[in-house]
């Protein structure tokens, strides 16, 4: 009964939780706009989809027309969202079906993972310390930016599969533990090759174990046979160029540096060599094997996903995408905020003591190396912080049910104070440095630029749905617009657009980056050839100030002083403070 009351405790919290992130998040719900581009642009392609797109058709056919803008991004994501659009449309409407659809799908993946992450807090310590993981979790910033109403592009099914993957390390069923762990493998691979470093982590770990003990090569076993099984069938269930090379998603360089990892391994765990050397010579072959077949089938993967990414579309566009920046490059109080959970995690993992059993330290040793793997990782790769945060979670939790032991043991007023102080630190690190660095900020430091938030601010309203809707007043084109304002466009009206910052559409993106900044006549051939109608800019965003700083005399410096070319007529500002030029 205890369990169980535990249970729908976990469940309230869940809920008075998910309705408050449902009211913070309501405008973004009311008008289907999410949190950034991709967001917007998922649901485009969700609608598409819904509307007769093959399911092994992923190209944005209102960009970079006629040709399409090629997307590199999961069908599966959009399934869910499917489904549940279709079965709540009939009941009350298109919109407001997308509205509860995308607002329900990431809270119940933050509900999903709050509970595995609190069954493994109860695996590490006790029922107590799982409740306390749930709690954690539920408030953790790096958590909620990836799993708030709205928030329907990727991120949050990586968090799943990564924590899934996690939790199935301390499964005893080591058949059944390897099976999910080499699906959710699969399965965060074909979402997004962003998981590439950490899978790579997880067959480390796995086969280092079986290189010291070969008993633990049956959990292996199933993990490789489960994630190349997966692997394969996802490929062909999804994609439509089954032949065709790329650096950003499972093609056939990666397919076939996973059949031969799994045809070099899976018979040398069952021959099971006595000699520790022979294990460890068979998992470098294997892993040697694997890396050569990406390498010779696809040199240019070399790189990473980006690495033939067109020189001009890497200058103006991919550097100044901070979450693939390292940590150096955020400011210093997103930094802040988002990694307290995992240092406090690694603090955790150095101050927790089990003294129950050997298999519970092991477990919590297993917990700590991924956790310090993933922590590393988010230092060179911003964007991984949230997969970070989830997997100290657990440990934190361990760490604050040991403290609250420790104060209901401890008589000294003094210590009492300081334990209360440590866990409440640790429950909400991130609030808790973002109030010291505003405080800090305010006493000491510079005045703030009130020149850069106003530009920032007015950014974000001239490129909101209900300012950009407004463009529905013109007689349907082809827009050339700022990369994240081109999904707003296509989310809420008819028009098409050039390009927007999705790397795939590179040809367009170079072309876009060309019009802005190159000399009036030169940008005039591109609009001709490309059939561009109209130029629409919001004259703050980030992106067209670099045009004007990097390209005097460029057409968007021109234009920003007033100063159109002939074959641009300027039309009324539209939306709040959208300026469009139509082209004659």
């Amino acid at each position: 009964m205890a369990a169980l009351r535990q249970y729908w405790l976990i469940l309230l919290v869940w809920a008075l939780v998910s309705l408050a992130l449902v009211i913070q998040s309501w405008t973004q719900i009311t008008t289907l706009s999410g949190w950034d581009p991709d967001d917007q642009l998922r649901m485009v392609q969700l609608r598409d989809f819904l509307g007769g797109q093959s399911w092994f058709d992923t190209m944005q056919y209102r960009m970079n027309s006629p040709e399409g803008a090629p997307m590199h991004w999961s069908r599966l994501i959009e399934l869910p969202l499917a489904l549940l659009v279709m079965a709540l449309k009939p009941l009350c409407g298109q919109h407001v079906a997308e509205m509860f659809a995308g607002a329900s799908v990431p809270l119940m993946l933050l509900g999903a993972i709050a509970y595995m992450l609190g069954k493994i807090a109860t695996r590490l310590s006790n029922a107590e310390a799982g409740f306390i993981a749930v709690v954690l979790t539920l408030f953790s910033p790096a958590l909620l930016m990836q799993l708030r109403p709205m928030r329907i592009d990727h991120h949050g099914w990586q968090i799943f599969c990564g924590v899934l993957a996690l939790s199935t390390m301390f499964w005893p069923d080591k058949r059944r533990g390897g099976l999910v762990l080499g699906l959710s493998l699969a399965v965060w691979l074909h979402i997004s090759l962003e998981g590439a470093p950490l899978t790579a982590a997880f067959f480390l770990l796995l086969g280092w174990r079986w290189i010291i003990e070969k008993a633990n090569g049956r959990r292996l076993t199933w993990a490789i046979l489960a994630f190349a099984g997966s692997s394969i069938l996802l490929f062909l269930g999804t994609q439509r160029d089954l032949l065709g090379v790329h650096c950003d998603a499972i093609s056939p360089p990666h397919i076939a540096a996973i059949i031969l990892a799994a045809a070099i391994m899976v018979p040398a765990i069952a021959a099971s060599p006595d000699h520790r050397r022979f294990r460890l010579a068979a998992s470098l072959v294997a892993g040697a094997a694997a890396v050569s077949a990406i390498f010779l089938i696809a040199p240019a993967c070399a790189g990473g996903a980006f690495g033939g990414l067109d020189p001009l579309v890497r200058e103006y566009w991919y550097v100044n995408v901070s979450e693939g920046l390292p940590i150096w490059d955020q400011s210093l109080r997103t930094a802040l905020v988002l990694i307290a959970t995992s240092f406090c995690g690694i603090a955790a993992l150095l101050m927790v003591r089990s003294k129950s059993s050997l298999g519970v330290n092991k477990d919590i040793l297993i917990a700590g190396f991924f956790l310090v793997y993933a922590a590393l990782l988010s230092l060179f790769v911003f964007r991984t912080v949230s997969v970070a945060a989830a997997f100290s979670i657990p440990l934190i939790a361990v760490w604050i049910n040991q403290l609250f032991q420790q104060y209901r043991r401890s008589k000294l007023p003094a210590n009492r104070v300081g334990l209360v102080a440590l866990m409440l630190l640790l429950l909400v690190p991130g609030h808790l440095l973002a109030q010291l660095y505003s405080t800090g900020e305010r006493a000491f430091g510079p005045a703030p630029k009130l020149t850069s938030v106003t530009a920032e601010a007015n950014s974000k309203k001239c490129e909101a749905v209900p300012s950009v809707s407004a463009l529905n007043a013109l007689p349907n084109g082809h827009f050339v617009a700022p990369f994240d304002m081109g999904p707003t466009i296509l989310l809420t009206t008819p028009h098409q657009v050039l390009a927007s910052s999705h790397h795939r559409n590179a040809s367009a993106m170079h072309d876009h980056i060309e019009i802005f900044r190159s000399v009036p006549n030169k940008a005039r051939d591109i609009v001709t050839k490309r059939g561009i109608t109209y130029i629409a800019t919001c004259p703050s965003e980030a992106e067209m100030q670099l045009y004007a700083r990097k390209n005097p005399g460029g057409l968007w410096d021109r234009l920003s002083r007033g100063d159109a070319p002939a074959w641009l007529e300027p039309l009324p500002d539209m939306g709040e403070g959208i300026k469009v030029w139509r082209v004659r």
